[in-house]
């Protein structure tokens, strides 16, 4: 999927991550209420797995805002917080050193909504044609916005296997629930195999394991660089590149 609308950034320096915890708070403390955010006075939604995870930030390359956040949690030692939660059958259990967790995977308003199946247009029981038109303008509309929110999905599982790439993780962990570990393997044509009982923790949540070895020759080009031979664009930027790009340059300077 071309990345037509939204672009992924690394966040490397700490103005980046800043905009990421912030992003978090926004969703899990005052849009959905998962989190207490009377737990965090300064605005931004942390927890002591961020100190050990690469974070990425979604935004919207038409107004330029963040709408979109994950963390890929590196295996420092041998514990990962989904290890925390619940037990991972042993046969099932890769390699320490060859798996990373996804989480705090998080859209803003609308977006996370669709993800969420919360946005169908409404049936409308008059049948008479003005409305029936009117019935499916709003669902094109719809369908274009269900299709910008995949888009947002398929951004960061580039990002996520670039970087697994180039760290050498050829396994994910995720601990998520029953829908959107559906909404997941439906968008992103991922295999998820359940590798432990369910646990409860703000809901009920599956741990899942993808092998995503077989995904690095198919998301090459999105590694290669800036861009590829057939033009497609990296799988994520810099923040601090962006940043220093964007820095007005002295008088005179060359």
């Amino acid at each position: 999927m071309p990345k037509e609308h939204f672009e992924v950034v690394l966040a490397d320096d700490e103005w980046s991550r800043r905009i990421h915890y912030q992003l978090r708070y926004q969703v899990f403390c005052v849009e959905t209420g998962y989190e207490d955010p009377a737990l965090f006075p300064d605005g931004e939604e942390k927890d002591e797995w961020d100190d050990k995870a690469v974070h990425f930030l979604v935004r919207e390359r038409e107004n330029n805002r963040w709408v979109a956040a994950m963390r890929l949690i590196l295996p420092h030692g041998d514990v990962l917080p989904i290890e925390t939660r619940t037990e991972i059958e042993e046969a099932l259990r890769p390699p320490c050193n060859q798996v990373l967790e996804i989480s705090r995977l998080c859209m803003v308003g609308h977006y996370r909504r669709r993800l969420q199946g919360q946005a169908l247009p409404c049936e409308g029981r008059d049948a008479s044609p003005l409305n029936a038109a009117r019935a499916a303008d709003e669902a094109r509309v719809e369908m274009r916005k269900r299709l910008r929110t995949a888009e947002i999905l398929r951004v960061l599982l580039d990002a996520a296997v670039a970087y697994s790439r180039e760290c050498g993780a050829e396994h994910w962990y995720m601990f998520i629930t029953k829908a959107l570990s559906k909404v997941i393997g439906h968008v992103l044509h991922l295999d998820l195999q359940q590798v432990g009982q369910p646990a409860w923790h703000r809901g009920e949540r599956y741990p899942f394991l993808v092998n995503v070895e077989h995904l690095f020759e198919q998301f090459a080009q999105a590694m290669m660089g800036e861009r590829g031979p057939d033009g497609r664009q990296r799988a994520f930027h810099l923040h601090s590149e962006l940043a220093v790009a964007a820095m007005p340059r002295a008088v005179g300077a060359m």
